[in-house]
């Protein structure tokens, strides 16, 4: 059987799955899976240049949390 090929973009990195709007994400798999988008465009954003992927989720994360506060 035969497997489909994984989309990438062009430095190699995944891109993210399409979202689907199945109503709000709930735990903490919806939160991650909120925070990973956040992070790929943020990426997406500087040119997918190596060395920043950290930052990218750490201010996806941190842009995340602050939003769910208020």
């Amino acid at each position: 059987m035969k497997s489909k090929p994984k989309s990438r973009s062009i430095s190699g990195m995944l891109e993210p799955r399409a979202v689907v709007d199945c109503g709000p994400a709930s735990g903490e798999t919806g939160r991650l899976d909120r925070i990973a988008v956040a992070a790929y465009y943020k990426a997406e954003a500087r040119g997918f240049a190596p060395g920043g992927e950290v930052d990218d989720w750490l201010d996806a994360e941190t842009e995340y949390d602050a939003a769910q506060e208020r």
